[in-house]
């Protein structure tokens, strides 16, 4: 039987880089041979190797928020980083190309496309990246997780890992569960400095109502814990990274956090109430993300501009495990449970083929 190979490309944020990972991971057990294409400084570089997936750096940088040097530069960094890929493709002829999103994507799906390699992309939000949507032009086959989002693409959903699949139905985590409510705060891989502010001071508020599990991202923790002690508080679990999310996911009554694509669609999978404070992009691509679940009444939605103490204190105090529940169970009604066996349905129907 000949090994079939592929090329993940993915970088910049954990929105792109799990969702890879989860496919990465699913293929290898299915015999497949994988690479990686990212970026030295980013999430990728820290979390790929983890896993014994071979990761190929290229120099790339993205063009949002950039400087005047790096616009300058940028044709240069572009068709470098394309020699580089198609460096890659040519030694190691891969069967096909999947492009996750995020600038690391650009040039790669522009080598594989000029080497005749299948390409597909996945576009993880509601609304696409500029890569995704100047690549989905030349690709073989476009996946997304929504309808809509990328013109003659598939809805696949998002793909997560097998662990938070398996966890048991809202009905049956809630069964006989009691005490204070179990609220989860996670403000995405680089954690959120407003809900590391503004959280301790809810949990002040409410000491008597909630305890809170709380990821800060790497820089804060030191910070945040600080906080919390000063006000002399110790119904908390504090970390800068949960890496079993789905132990959380399974403890948790209520999530206060981010509506990147990722964290939504896990929420959707697993059945959590939320309350969601969106990164302000300027195309309210977070707050795209979770309007499905806010318009079914499994979450609520603040813009950060509005986020504050008092509002999500009493946003907790109207809440109580029957409303929660009943908020869950319709977050559960929107998860697409079987994503990743949709994702390699298509790269095993494109590579067959070829």
């Amino acid at each position: 039987m000949i090994t079939k190979k592929i090329i993940i490309m993915a970088g910049g944020s954990g929105g792109h880089v799990f969702p890879g990972l989860t496919i990465a991971r699913y293929l290898i057990k299915k015999g497949w041979c994988v690479k990686w294409i990212g970026t030295r400084n980013s999430i990728e570089s820290k979390i790929i190797p983890q896993y014994g997936i071979k990761l190929h750096y290229i120099k790339i940088k993205g063009l949002r928020n950039t400087t005047l040097k790096n616009l300058i530069f940028s044709p240069m960094y572009i068709l470098r980083a394309y020699y580089d890929v198609k460096k890659i493709i040519k030694n190691w002829s891969p069967d096909i190309i999947l492009g996750m999103g995020g600038y690391v994507s650009g040039p790669g799906g522009i080598a594989a496309w000029n080497c005749k390699i299948p390409f597909l992309l996945h576009e993880q939000n509601k609304i696409a990246g500029i890569t995704n949507r100047w690549l989905s032009k030349i690709s073989t086959k476009n996946m997304q997780a929504y309808p809509g989002v990328l013109k003659n693409a598939e809805v696949v959903g998002n793909p997560v890992r097998e662990s938070i699949i398996n966890i048991s139905p809202p009905i049956n985590r809630f069964k006989n569960r009691k005490g204070l409510l179990r609220v989860l705060v996670i403000g995405g891989s680089q954690g959120s400095s407003i809900l590391n502010y503004i959280l301790p001071e809810v949990l002040f508020l409410l000491k008597k109502k909630i305890i809170i599990w709380h990821q800060t991202g790497n820089y804060e923790l030191e910070k945040t814990k600080k906080k919390y002690q000063k006000l002399q508080l110790n119904q908390f679990i504090i970390t800068c990274f949960i890496k079993n999310i789905a132990s959380a996911y399974e403890w948790a009554d209520i999530i206060i956090c981010r509506s990147g694509a990722l964290t939504v669609s896990e929420i959707s999978i697993v059945g959590i109430a939320a309350i969601f404070i969106p990164y302000p992009h300027k195309d309210k691509q977070q707050h795209r993300n979770a309007e499905n679940l806010e318009s079914i009444g499994a979450a609520k939605i603040i813009d950060q501009s509005n986020f504050n103490t008092t509002l999500i204190v009493n946003i907790l105090n109207s809440l109580n495990r029957d409303k929660l529940l009943i908020m869950a169970e319709k977050a559960f009604s929107l998860g697409i449970r079987d994503s990743m066996l949709n994702i390699f349905n298509i790269i095993n129907n494109v590579v067959k083929k070829t």
